[in-house]
């Protein structure tokens, strides 16, 4: 569209500085999430930093749309009464057709395992599908674009989900408690919404395990459509609370882990139960927390019509999410490393056990990020102490606070671990001293290929680098 035409889709108080007339395809109010064919949003009433605007401009911007004039830019501006109003009406001009389904995944851990399960079940059953969360934007099981946020902007939602023509594309996202509490899903048409669980997390944000638990529930309360399906672990902790809430609306459940849908194992092999009728899952090997993963991702893919059988099928095909217990073999002394996302007292705990064979317990390096959850680091402290053999505290992404502050909180709770600064030298030596039969956990960062320290980015990939160490040995 070029940028002539949108008083032809808008309302517009006033334009400034129409200098040139180029064309653009996008609009977003993330200055991270911005190129030279997009136009950035500026709402005066949440005051956005100057920071952002200029690195907006430096993104090479063609024009903004405001509520507020700005005389000191000399920028293309769009000046309109109704700002949330007007820029739907753009969005929508640009990408008018929804997705044919559209399913939200919320919860602690495990959100972005749900998210690319669905998507792999749908690949592989031809099924068009489209995923946006912690690991970028994905259109068939390809990669398109990195993600910043686990849940981005609602425009960045609707332009990712939505399509130019006719859509054939189900889409499928992760709904973090901030993009839940921050309305920034906004009337995004959700008709199945999933939540995998409600553990410790994010308290520095929410202030309270309530706060944070309402916030995972407005999903369900909020922005699941009436008529739409709400699927449930029936393990999880405030599940009857949810399913209370959730009769009162007279939403359609499904349960998974107990009841209608869930993984058994039995005589040396996994059933997948579906409403009483059993299917084999021959080979296919799963951890208690991969198992209700994946019971979720079935439950939804059952709501797309995929059927059981495509399902199973798919299920030995499918590839691992980057950075989810992702596993580097060490023949020679027939060990393993893995790598895992796991930043939460739940998740750590999970993999821990996970790769607990025989009452042998795996090593393990990690940290915990700094400017975010306090809380969280006495809990793993102690996890790290009771479920590993060897602890390596080190650091993850320290951002703004003292590296040796945060590791300090930690090892007061895991007097048995060794503190190494450097992240890259505490993976060397955990996996120099790996002995035979053993599994190392790398826990923390996963799929990221960053590490944040004070104001800067490095290049960093615990994958990597465990792989370029093993090239030594």
């Amino acid at each position: 569209m070029l940028l002539s035409e949108v008083s032809k889709t808008i309302d517009i108080k006033k334009i400034l500085h129409q200098k040139s007339n180029k064309h653009f395809n996008k609009i977003n109010s993330s200055s991270k999430e911005v190129d030279k064919k997009t136009i950035f949003i500026i709402d005066s009433k949440k005051k956005i930093k100057k920071e952002y605007i200029d690195e907006a401009i430096k993104h090479k911007i063609p024009a903004i749309i405001t509520n507020k004039i700005y005389h000191q830019l000399p920028l293309f501006q769009i000046v309109v009464k109704d700002i949330e109003k007007e820029t739907q009406k753009l969005l929508t001009s640009l990408k008018p057709f929804k997705p044919i389904n559209t399913i939200a995944i919320t919860g602690t851990n495990g959100k972005t395992s749900v998210a690319w399960y669905i998507s792999e079940i749908c690949r592989l059953s031809n099924i068009k599908i489209k995923m946006q969360g912690t690991l970028g934007y994905y259109v068939n099981g390809k990669k398109t674009k990195n993600g910043s946020l686990t849940t981005p902007t609602y425009e960045t939602l609707h332009q990712n989900g939505f399509s130019k023509f006719k859509n054939k594309y189900n889409f499928v996202f992760e709904a973090s408690s901030h993009a839940l509490h921050q309305n920034r899903i906004k009337k995004y048409p959700i008709n199945i919404a999933a939540i995998t669980n409600i553990t410790h997390d994010h308290l520095d944000y929410h202030k309270s395990l309530l706060n944070y638990k309402n916030s995972k529930f407005k999903l369900f309360t909020r922005y699941l459509d009436k008529n739409g399906v709400a699927i449930i672990n029936s393990r999880m902790k405030y599940f009857k609370t949810l399913v209370k809430i959730l009769k009162k609306r007279k939403i359609k459940i499904i349960m998974y882990s107990i009841k209608d849908i869930y993984i058994k194992f039995s005589n040396k092999k996994f059933f997948l139960n579906i409403y009483n009728k059993k299917f084999n899952l021959n080979k296919l090997q799963l951890s208690y927390f991969h198992k209700q993963n994946l019971e979720c991702a079935i439950a939804c893919c059952l709501q797309l019509n995929v059927s059981p059988k495509i399902i199973v099928k798919s299920l030995k095909k499918m590839k691992s999410p980057p950075g989810r217990s992702e596993t580097i073999n060490l023949k020679k002394i027939s060990s393993k490393v893995i790598i895992d996302y796991a930043h939460t007292p739940d998740a750590l705990q999970n993999i821990l056990k996970a790769h607990t064979f025989r009452n042998k317990k795996p090593s393990l390096v990690f940290g915990c990020g700094g400017n975010r959850d306090k809380g969280k680091r006495k809990v793993m402290g102690k996890i790290a102490f009771e479920l590993a053999e060897k602890v390596i505290v080190t650091d993850d992404n320290p951002r703004n606070e003292k590296p040796q502050i945060i590791r300090s909180e930690i090892l007061k709770y895991c007097s048995k671990a060794i503190e190494i600064p450097n992240r890259k030298v505490a993976i060397a030596e955990a996996v120099k001293n790996l002995e035979k039969n053993s599994i190392l956990v790398i826990a923390g960062k996963g799929h990221e290929k960053i590490q944040i320290l004070k104001h800067k980015t490095i290049p960093f990939d615990d994958v990597k680098i465990v792989k370029q160490i093993l090239l030594q040995y």
